[in-house]
């Protein structure tokens, strides 16, 4: 077994933020709260479709102040369903662009930096290409 070089051993592992499992989401709990979020935003749609039709029916003013208040509840339960839903997102997209970071900075440290501008000039093409 080969001794390791110093310098070999400084570049960090790529894949030191743990398990996949274990930092992002499993496929099947982004699925799950992908559904629970649009449930979510349907149910308060329902809901809005129903307070306006109640709106449109009537011509009480007294009333239809009760009911946009109520539909500004609804779109209100939307916004936060969907900031909540954005957040999460976030977070993943950041971990995410960490975990590439690493693994482009040790294959710049491996493959060297002719390999890094080959692969982004690759990708720049590939880009322009599909546009």
């Amino acid at each position: 077994m080969a001794a390791e070089m110093p310098a070999e051993r400084a570049v960090a592992d790529p894949f030191e933020d743990g398990r996949v499992e274990d930092t992002l989401p499993r496929v099947g709990e982004l699925l799950g709260r992908a559904q629970e979020t649009a449930r979510g935003i349907v149910e308060a749609e329902d809901a809005l479709r129903l307070v306006r039709e109640r709106f449109e029916r009537t011509e009480d003013p007294e009333l239809q102040g009760e009911l946009a208040a109520e539909a500004l509840d609804q779109v209100e339960r939307q916004l936060t369903i969907t900031r909540e839903r954005r957040q999460g997102l976030d977070s993943m997209e950041g971990k995410l662009w960490a975990r590439r970071n690493r693994l482009e900075r040790f294959l710049i440290h491996t493959r060297g930096r002719a390999w890094w501008q080959a692969r982004r000039s690759r990708a720049k093409a590939e880009t322009a290409a599909s546009r």
